[in-house]
């Protein structure tokens, strides 16, 4: 119920029925804060979110991969991104999810830098990226111009990570390509794939996942 109220952007009812339900003496596992967090980062209902992560404090409850992920994307939704990045240094146990969540925030909220940063250690630590990791990546060569690295990124995909490049990632291309003044290379690469921008999205200009 408390994700649902959470869901549907109820956050004054989600905080009451959680404080009622901590003063009742019920204490929610790790897999019913996991969903309400969730439901959190959906609906931007940031005091709900810090409420929870106090709770996990004060019950001394561990924040392994699936909560510490959870709060991460939560903070990231409602750009407190020094939160992100205090949990991710602090957690002792992270997965690609973990390293997504850190990397596409700090690459939709003007900290394309450190996104990048993140990737080389990502891959000096022998983390396996999947497609959500290179839309962060791409995401961030995009808002910071860089047309060659995010070439760089983009066109080892498939041939070295075995990642067949979406509609997100040529989006992606197509707008950092457009933004550098690349327009014939934005072209040529629409026509490279075929039909799959004209059947989903229709114009270039409207490609951008970033």
């Amino acid at each position: 119920m408390i994700s649902g109220y959470a869901q549907n952007f109820c956050s004054n009812e989600a905080l009451m029925l959680f404080d009622q339900m901590v003063a009742e003496g019920f204490e929610p596992n790790s897999v019913t804060l996991a969903s309400v967090l969730s439901a959190c980062t959906r609906s931007g209902c940031l005091e709900l979110g810090e409420r929870i992560h106090l709770f996990m404090m004060e019950k001394g409850i561990e924040v392994g991969v699936i909560l510490g992920t959870a709060l991460m994307h939560m903070y990231a939704k409602n750009r407190a991104i020094l939160a992100v990045q205090t949990l991710f240094v602090r957690m002792c146990e992270k997965n690609v999810a973990t390293w997504n969540a850190i990397i596409c925030g700090l690459a939709n909220h003007g900290h394309a830098e450190e996104a990048l940063s993140l990737f080389q250690k990502l891959e000096k630590e022998q983390v396996v990226p999947n497609d959500i990791t290179f839309v962060g990546v791409l995401s961030a060569c995009c808002h910071y111009g860089l047309i060659d690295v995010g070439r760089e990124i983009f066109c080892p995909m498939k041939r070295v990570y075995g990642i067949e490049p979406k509609i997100e990632h040529f989006g992606c291309m197509v707008d950092l390509l457009e933004r550098g003044g690349k327009l014939l290379e934005a072209e040529e690469l629409i026509k490279g794939v075929g039909g799959i921008f004209l059947d989903n999205i229709g114009t270039a200009s409207n490609l951008t996942a970033c």
